[in-house]
């Protein structure tokens, strides 16, 4: 994923190359003390999504105006697609991919423009707080290929998944040393960490607040450039509990903590854009 600066010290944003070309081009900061964003796409030491495994991963070309660049994003509905604001708030318009996991080969492709985005209004792209958007799509139909993931039921509590096992994915790089996408869909499997040790990492972005959640792995796996705006799910189920939001200034294999948005802080958000009945 991508990367961001809060003082001296960085943290990436997940999120994607420039499509034009290979090298790892920078676009524009979201905030003037943000460090340009590091633009590319896939999970490190992840395995090989089969077809029809994640049926709800969307894949998301965006067009600033300017260039284009690639982060993830989840279906959640016939007509909604879940990602990450700061993939979304420069957009004038998004490609949104559907139904393969083959890059760009998909079943379904689907162009909005940006009055078919909804940013989290508080959205702050230093600290990546309330990093949240969504997307509204033309219907599509549902197959084995394009499913819905499920969401936290809004009425019920919702615990804070320490030590639960989840699974991200994503296009993104799948080692530091990548300047090109992903061909195939990439999954990893992490255990959840509690706020406080994530904040031990990433104490300079003001603390890790309520709306994020990290996770770590044995093996080094982790989030990576391009993965931003991707889903977060409990493993063996289809429930996402958080969107793939930054990762380690220090790469996607150093084995520190990657983060995300924390889903069930925002479902009222959420259905009140939507009209989901969560």
């Amino acid at each position: 994923m991508e990367s961001i600066v809060a003082l001296s010290l960085l943290l990436c944003i997940a999120s994607a190359f420039e499509i034009r070309g290979l090298r790892n081009t920078q676009r524009e900061p979201l905030v003037s003390t943000v460090q340009k964003a590091v633009v590319s796409p896939r999970i490190v030491n992840g395995g090989t999504a089969a077809a029809n495994q994640i049926p709800y991963q969307a894949g998301l070309h965006v067009n600033n105006g300017e260039i284009l660049f690639f982060c993830g994003g989840s279906l959640i509905s016939n007509e909604w697609v879940l990602t990450v604001a700061h993939c979304t708030l420069p957009a004038v318009k998004v490609t949104i991919y559907l139904g393969s996991t083959t890059y760009l080969d998909s079943t379904v492709s689907l162009e909005v423009d940006k009055c078919d985005i909804i940013v989290h209004p508080e959205f702050d792209g230093i600290t990546l707080r309330n990093d949240i958007a969504l997307i509204k799509i033309p219907a599509v139909t549902y197959s084995d290929a394009i499913k819905p993931v499920t969401l936290p039921n809004c009425a019920l509590p919702h615990p804070p998944y320490v030590d639960e096992n989840v699974v991200a994915s994503g296009w993104g790089l799948t080692s530091d040393a990548d300047v090109s996408y992903s061909p195939v869909l990439k999954f990893a499997t992490f255990k959840v960490i509690s706020n406080d040790v994530c904040a031990e990492v990433y104490w300079y972005m003001n603390g890790i607040d309520s709306g994020k959640m990290c996770t770590v792995s044995a093996n080094r796996e982790g989030v990576c450039a391009g993965d931003s705006g991707g889903p977060l799910v409990v493993a063996n189920t289809d429930l996402q509990i958080g969107i793939i939001s930054f990762f380690s200034n220090n790469g996607c294999e150093a084995g520190e903590p990657s983060g995300y948005t924390r889903v069930t802080s925002y479902l009222y958000w959420i259905r009140t854009k939507t009209g989901l009945r969560l």
